[in-house]
């Protein structure tokens, strides 16, 4: 097939054209997947945002246990720290960094429940036969932040998924409320909170939003909308000829 336009020749071979088009609309496809792929993660963080808006939640007056709407609101609660009974939270990934969370449990005052909350990230030690400095928070009868759902760690490698690390101290390569209720003989809420502001001066607080923001999806579709324009000129140039 071919197409003049002034005193250039364009001519389209049926192999190369088919190839041509099938790539185009697959980065064309995939530039608006990007896109709406941004848009949802948008919809998603802009409900969780509106939620830490709402009134806090007051831990030790609150009934109703398993609601989902819980979950990123800001809450409140009164009681002590089991501060012996302190979590290392293995296989969180903090900018590109291996390290661990600092969870420490704590009893709501006038309640049946217990939660578990998230002081803060470190990175790794030099070797796991070093044990952290944990501060003590003794002190500290009252807590503040984010609700949220237990964090997703690593695979749990062998067969024990709690390993003792000495009388005051356990490791965790993922958390199982049911196995936790277990092993400290008391009952927690089916969530975790993260304080704010944090306490500990060595911790990085690692709490975000549900979904990472749309940025990256934006530049991916940009990537794919630029392919296809360069494969355009790149097709429309090798289908060039000059009329003699």
């Amino acid at each position: 097939m071919r197409k003049y336009i002034n005193n250039i020749q364009f001519k389209f071979k049926f192999i190369p054209t088919l190839v041509f088009l099938i790539f185009f609309a697959l980065f064309i496809r995939l530039g608006f997947w990007q896109l709406d792929r941004a848009e949802q993660k948008k919809v998603i963080n802009d409900q969780y945002k509106s939620r830490q808006e709402a009134t806090k939640i007051d831990l030790n007056r609150e009934s109703e246990i398993n609601s989902d709407t819980f979950l990123w609101r800001k809450a409140r609660g009164n009681g002590s720290f089991y501060v012996e009974k302190n979590i290392l939270l293995d296989n969180q990934i903090l900018n590109q960094t291996a390290g661990f969370n600092i969870i420490t449990p704590f009893k709501l005052e006038g309640s049946p429940w217990s939660i578990l909350v998230n002081r803060g990230w470190q990175p790794n030690l030099s070797t796991r036969k070093i044990i952290p400095v944990i501060e003590s928070i003794s002190k500290l009868d009252n807590i503040e932040g984010h609700l949220v759902k237990f964090p997703v760690s690593g695979i749990k490698l062998g067969e024990d998924n709690i390993e003792v690390i000495n009388a005051s101290m356990i490791r965790l390569q993922r958390i199982d409320i049911e196995e936790i209720n277990s092993f400290y003989s008391t009952q927690f809420l089916p969530y975790m909170i993260f304080l704010d502001p944090i306490v500990d001066q060595n911790l990085i607080s690692n709490f975000s939003l549900p979904v990472p923001q749309s940025e990256k999806n934006y530049g991916y579709a940009f990537q794919w909308f630029a392919f296809a324009i360069t494969l355009l000129i790149i097709f429309l140039r090798l289908s060039m000829r000059r009329k003699s």
